[in-house]
């Protein structure tokens, strides 16, 4: 009997140092979720006050930082990549608000502002197209053309 008590006694402090283990193991996790949780919360924090700190500076004449001035430049580059994609896409922007319109919209959905497109000018020289006569080159005019007897009468198709 002896045997099987020492087997018994061995096998109960086996398992009690098992399951402390297993404490001290789930206790370590949670203290270490803990940790990163408080990390995460202060990048986020980080962040937070970067961002304002760039909104407050971003139009100084000589930033204190060089971050701003690559902060700047990065968004310089997003806007000119979307309006890249947004022409790949032949979508139109309203410049007051930057709400997507359709290409006919006169009119901002979103803002009401005017979307009226301006033709864009391009600089260069004008040639001026030279109209031929009927056989090229006669220098005759072309002959006005007469009404045919025979030709249908305009008829509006809501008059019907």
């Amino acid at each position: 009997m002896d045997f099987f008590d020492k087997l018994s006694n061995t096998i109960s402090a086996a398992g009690k140092d098992g399951l402390n283990k297993a404490k001290e193991l789930k206790d370590t996790a949670k203290i270490t979720m803990d940790i990163k949780e408080r990390e995460g919360a202060i990048q986020r924090l980080y962040g937070e006050l970067g961002k304002a700190y760039f909104q407050e500076h971003r139009e100084d004449e000589q930033p204190e930082y060089i971050q701003i001035s690559a902060i700047k430049t990065a968004f310089a580059e997003i806007d000119r990549l979307k309006a890249e994609k947004d022409e790949v896409q032949g979508i139109h922007r309203c410049p007051s608000c930057g709400n997507a319109v359709s290409q006919e919209a006169k009119f901002c959905s979103n803002c009401g502002a005017s979307c009226k497109i301006e033709p864009e000018f391009m600089e260069g020289e004008v040639v001026e197209e030279e109209v031929l006569g009927p056989e090229e080159g006669s220098g005759e005019p072309e002959p006005a053309m007469e009404p045919e007897e025979n030709a249908p009468e305009h008829t509006d198709f809501f008059d019907k």
